[in-house]
C-alpha cells in the first residue's frame, strides 16, 4: 500500500510499504492533519520517532471483516485510533483516557489500510450512515468532551477560549450548543474574521480580561499564559490547560489565587470511549455544521504542501486522501 512516511526534519515521502495483515482491515477514506501532527513535523515528537506514519483522524471503509464482528466489507465506519482497557485502576476511576493498557491501531492513518485490533472493534468502530468528512473530526471533538467534563461550567459561565485554532473552534462551538457564553481569543488577524465567521466572538489577546471569565481554556503551547491566566481569572474559576506545553516545562502558579480564592488548575490529554460515541452522535446531529471546520483538502501526495499550508496559518483543518 502507499504510505505517507514522517522521516523528522520537516521531510515526508509516499512510500510503499507491507498491507497490514489483521483480520480487520479499514481502507482510509481521509485523514485530517492534528496539531500534534503538525507539532511533530515542525519540531519532533517524543512520541513518534522516524521513520513512522502519522494521522488519526480519519474515516474509511471496511475492507476486511469476520463474519462475527458486525461489520461487512464496504460498510462506511469512523475509528478511534485507540481506546481504553476498560479494566484497569485508572480506567475504573473514569479516567480512560490515561489507561496504560489502551487498544491501538496498526499504525497512523495517513496511509491506505489500517489494521483494527480484533479485540477493539467493538468498542472502537462506529458504523456510519455514509462516508462524510465531517465524522473526521470525531476523535478531536472527544477530546475537547473529555476537557469539558474536568472543567466546571454552567449555563451562567462566560469562557475564554486562548486559541482560535481548530481545537479552539470546536470547544466555541459545543459550549454556544449548550447555550454558553464563549470567546476566542486569537492574534492572527484572518483567523479571527475565520473564526468570527462562525458566529463566535474572537478578540485580540491584549483585549482579553480573564477576570471575567470564570473558565479559561489555554488551546495554545505557551506556558506564560497558564500563570497569567491563574492568576487573573475570576474568582471560584478554573483553568484548563488542554493544550501540550514544551517538554520539562515547569509552571510557576499564583499560590494565593488557588487558595484564597478558590482558582482550580486543570488539564487533559485525549479521550476516552464514552466521549468518542458521545462525540459521533454530535456529530450525526448536524454533519454540515462541523464539516465547515474542513477548509482544506490535499492528495497524500502533496502533503508537504499541506503541512506548510496549515503552518502558515492558512487552513482550519486539512484533509489528507490517499
Amino acid at each position: 500500500m502507499r504510505a505517507l512516511l514522517y522521516l523528522g526534519d520537516r521531510r515526508l515521502e509516499l512510500r510503499d510499504v507491507p498491507d497490514p495483515t489483521g483480520e480487520f482491515l479499514v481502507r482510509v477514506h481521509g485523514c485530517d492533519i492534528c496539531g500534534t501532527d503538525l507539532k511533530a513535523w515542525l519540531h519532533g515528537h517524543p512520541n513518534f520517532i522516524p521513520p513512522c506514519i502519522l494521522g488519526h483522524e480519519f474515516i474509511g471503509t471496511v475492507e476486511r471483516a469476520p463474519a462475527d464482528s458486525g461489520f461487512a466489507p464496504g460498510d462506511a465506519v469512523v475509528v478511534a485510533p485507540y481506546g481504553e482497557c476498560g479494566s484497569c485502576e485508572l480506567c475504573r476511576r473514569g479516567a480512560g483516557e490515561l489507561c496504560r493498557n489502551k487498544h491501538r491501531i496498526s499504525s497512523g492513518a495517513f496511509c491506505e489500510l489500517v489494521e483494527v485490533p480484533l479485540d477493539f472493534v467493538k468498542g472502537g468502530v462506529i458504523r456510519l450512515d455514509a462516508l462524510d468528512d465531517a465524522y473526521t473530526l470525531v476523535e478531536p471533538l472527544a477530546c475537547v468532551l473529555t476537557a469539558m467534563s474536568k472543567m466546571r461550567i454552567t449555563p451562567e459561565s462566560s469562557v475564554l477560549i486562548a486559541g482560535g485554532g481548530p481545537m479552539g473552534m470546536l470547544f466555541a462551538l459545543m459550549l454556544a450548543s449548550r447555550g454558553v457564553h464563549a470567546t476566542v481569543s486569537e492574534p492572527n488577524e484572518a483567523r479571527r474574521e475565520q473564526v468570527a465567521a462562525f458566529g463566535v466572538h474572537a478578540i485580540r489577546p491584549e483585549d482579553a480580561d480573564a477576570s471575567r471569565y470564570d473558565n479559561i481554556v489555554v488551546a495554545v503551547n505557551l506556558p506564560a499564559l497558564v500563570e497569567t491566566f491563574v492568576k487573573n481569572v475570576a474568582d471560584n474559576g478554573t483553568v484548563h490547560v488542554f493544550a501540550g506545553l514544551p517538554a520539562q516545562t515547569v509552571l510557576s502558579l499564583d499560590a494565593s489565587a488557588i487558595h484564597y480564592r478558590g482558582v482550580t488548575v486543570t488539564g487533559s490529554s485525549g479521550f476516552n470511549l464514552e466521549a468518542f460515541h458521545r462525540a459521533y452522535e454530535i456529530i450525526k446531529g448536524d454533519p454540515a455544521h462541523f464539516r465547515r471546520l474542513i477548509t482544506h483538502r490535499f492528495d497524500l501526495a502533496d502533503a508537504t504542501q499541506a503541512f506548510e499550508t496549515l503552518a502558515a496559518g492558512k487552513a482550519f483543518k486539512i484533509l489528507l486522501r490517499p
